[in-house]
């Protein structure tokens, strides 16, 4: 098929981050079929730990900021952010980029920006959080209120949830009627491959090693997560706890861990380029979000075959078959004792393993692929 007869796509993303929305939109670019798609990728700032693999997937990526401080840098995003409207920054961000379905990949910023576009562009916003739990995009100002937001919506095509319960809060909460569920694809066969490899980090054998997964920030529950341990090891001392990823609540995370004396037992690794080699090596993933669209982590927890508990919240629930494949707590107590008491029973662990591996054979990434070429 020539470019010509190629369907052209654009994507809008914020950044190259070491968030689950971009691990998410690598999956989809690396398995689409790029002979029937001609694909841009528009990002506002080309910086982040996974710029390098956007960039080699043989694709157009558009910059609007580098990754540099530079004041043009800044100036640019002063404006972008603050200053012009949305249509003006509509505008000036997409001249000379024609295509034949705009995508948001992102709620806020993106999803904003592309609702401006003329009636006759076909837009999809995609949604990866339970904005009703979770309206980050109000609290942080992107949009005035939900009203606002709802305008916005309104103007795209299709809303594609990655939840059933993301995609509920958008038709009742925001009362659209073009909505699907998509769930994020699992691009298992590379994880699994990922898995095998040798991880960088030295494990303790002899301890109960817990794993998190997630962007530093207060969504994730960490700092609630680190709270629990004392609690955890007055009742069994040998538990490990490791998170992994990097945000702006690093600083105050590192403070409370050493204001607890945790230094020993809770271990923030920052990024790590290959996660799953390191979850193949713990016992258990806890998922201590007070918010979660998806969950993408859990997904690949269960395809690693790691045994999952999580506080429950919208992706979560669902993921785990309101707790059919994994363990679910309302309150961070419960959370406290069933990790604890998964810490001393080696017969739940083995139980909540095979769950793991049945769930798991659920996503199967060929077919939410196929799903979503055909949504474009």
């Amino acid at each position: 098929m020539n470019k010509k007869s190629r369907k052209r796509i654009l994507f809008f993303i914020e950044s190259f981050s070491g968030g689950g929305a971009e691990r998410v939109l690598l999956t989809i670019l690396r398995n689409m079929d790029m002979e029937k798609f001609d694909v841009t990728v528009l990002v506002m700032s080309d910086s982040g730990v996974y710029s390098k693999d956007f960039h080699s997937l043989g694709i157009s990526v558009v910059p609007v900021l580098n990754s540099n401080s530079s004041m043009l840098n800044r100036v640019k995003y002063k404006l972008l952010y603050n200053i012009l409207s949305p249509k003006v920054a509509a505008r000036w961000l997409l001249k000379g980029i024609e295509a034949d379905t705009y995508v948001a990949f992102v709620e806020g910023y993106c999803t904003k920006i592309l609702s401006c576009l003329r009636s006759d562009k076909r837009k999809i916003a995609w949604v990866h959080i339970d904005l009703k739990n979770f309206p980050w995009t109000i609290e942080e100002g992107i949009y005035q209120n939900i009203k606002e937001e709802k305008d916005a919506y309104e103007m795209f095509d299709m809303s594609i949830g990655v939840s059933n319960e993301v995609s509920d809060v958008l038709k009742t909460q925001y009362g659209l009627k073009y909505v699907r569920t998509i769930y994020n694809p699992i691009d298992e066969n590379r994880i699994i491959k990922m898995s095998r490899e040798q991880s960088d980090i030295q494990i303790d054998k002899s301890t109960f090693n817990i794993i998190s997964v997630g962007r530093l920030s207060h969504q994730k529950g960490y700092d609630k997560l680190i709270n629990l341990m004392p609690r955890i090891l007055a009742r069994n001392h040998l538990v490990k706890l490791y998170i992994v990823g990097e945000g702006e609540e690093r600083r105050n995370l590192e403070n409370q861990i050493k204001e607890q004396h945790l230094t020993d037992n809770v271990i923030l690794t920052g990024f790590v380029k290959n996660p799953y080699s390191l979850m193949k090596k713990m016992d258990l993933f806890v998922c201590s979000s007070v918010a979660e669209g998806f969950s993408l982590v859990i997904a690949e927890a269960l395809t690693v075959g790691l045994p999952v508990v999580s506080m429950e919240c919208a992706g979560p629930n669902e993921l785990l078959g309101q707790g059919k494949y994994g363990l679910l707590c309302s309150t961070y107590d419960e959370l406290t004792n069933t990790i604890v008491n998964i810490s001393q029973d080696k017969k739940i662990l083995q139980e909540l393993c095979e769950k793991s591996r049945i769930r798991a054979s659920d996503f199967n990434t060929t077919n939410i692929i196929s799903t979503i070429e055909n949504i474009l």
